[in-house]
């Protein structure tokens, strides 16, 4: 049984992390400075999140695909649910093409405070969500 069975469970679990994310004052010292365009592709279920920032304001936008994302980070819902949790090798799960990047490595690499700060939140983040597994 998958982790999310539909789009809207997997909006309230992940989605409600960067929408927390945005209200954190420590993540929100680390990307005042940081201008990306990120969008998170998931299949089963399928659902898009995708993440822009730029001048300190964030914006998080459900079931809308953003226009040349500086990255694209492309893994199913369960991927994505280990990811944050996490419990993946991120490069393992590369190499197994777990989770599909598109965009430059240098881009990519100026997630790691928002990956950093989503791994810290999303476990206890999960348990509110209440999704039976």
């Amino acid at each position: 049984m998958a982790i999310f069975e539909t789009a809207d469970q997997l909006y309230a679990c992940i989605g409600g992390m960067f929408m927390h994310l945005r209200e954190d004052k420590q993540t929100q010292q680390q990307l005042r400075k940081q201008k990306f365009r990120v969008q998170f592709t998931f299949s089963a279920p399928t659902a898009t999140i995708s993440l822009a920032t730029e001048n300190g304001e964030q914006a998080v936008l459900f079931d809308q695909r953003i226009e040349n994302p500086d990255v694209e980070l492309i893994m199913s819902g369960d991927v994505a649910h280990y990811f944050w949790m996490g419990d993946i090798n991120v490069m393992e799960a590369i190499t197994k093409r777990q989770i599909v990047p598109v965009g430059s490595l240098a881009r990519i690499m100026t997630l790691v405070p928002l990956i950093k700060a989503a791994i810290r939140f999303y476990p206890e983040h999960y348990q509110a969500c209440q999704i039976d597994t």
